[in-house]
């Protein structure tokens, strides 16, 4: 007598294979989209930090996006950082293509710059979770004080 397993065995073992595949591929995509939106988080203070401590080191507000290269190392490595214009950085779902955030400098009055961080369009995973985690700061971020001259 031959030992083997049936083809009805073979079957039922593919089934739960099966449903515990459909249960599980969908939590590893949400905890693979939640460590982007934290590191997207934490990008975004240490670019608010880079610029407003470039701004009050020296007094210049970066205009160009050479400029806000070499003031921000997050902005530069990061493919996430677009800077579109002068003074006006998108946070991007690089996988869809959509922008969650924007960060602009306002230099319109020059004793108050301010760094304003608002919503962008974007409705990806990514995007929201960037929007629930990280508050708007529509009044923006005040950069005052003394410049360091050298």
């Amino acid at each position: 007598m031959k030992k083997a397993f049936t083809m009805v065995e073979l079957i039922f073992v593919i089934v739960i294979i099966g449903i515990l595949a459909s249960i599980a591929i969908p939590k590893l995509v949400a905890t693979r989209d939640d460590a982007k939106v934290s590191v997207l988080a934490k990008a975004i203070q240490t670019v608010q930090s880079e610029i407003s401590s470039y701004i009050l080191s020296t007094g210049i507000v970066p205009q160009t996006t050479t400029d806000m290269k070499k003031v921000s190392n997050t902005v530069r490595e990061l493919k996430d950082f677009v800077v579109v214009n002068n003074k006006v950085i998108n946070i991007v779902d690089t996988d869809n293509l959509q922008i969650c955030k924007v960060l602009t400098i306002d230099d319109s009055n020059v004793s108050r710059i301010k760094l304003v961080l608002s919503n962008g369009v974007g409705t990806s995973a990514i995007c929201q979770g960037l929007q629930k985690l990280i508050q708007n700061n529509n009044t923006g971020i005040t950069i005052s004080g003394n410049t360091v001259k050298f």
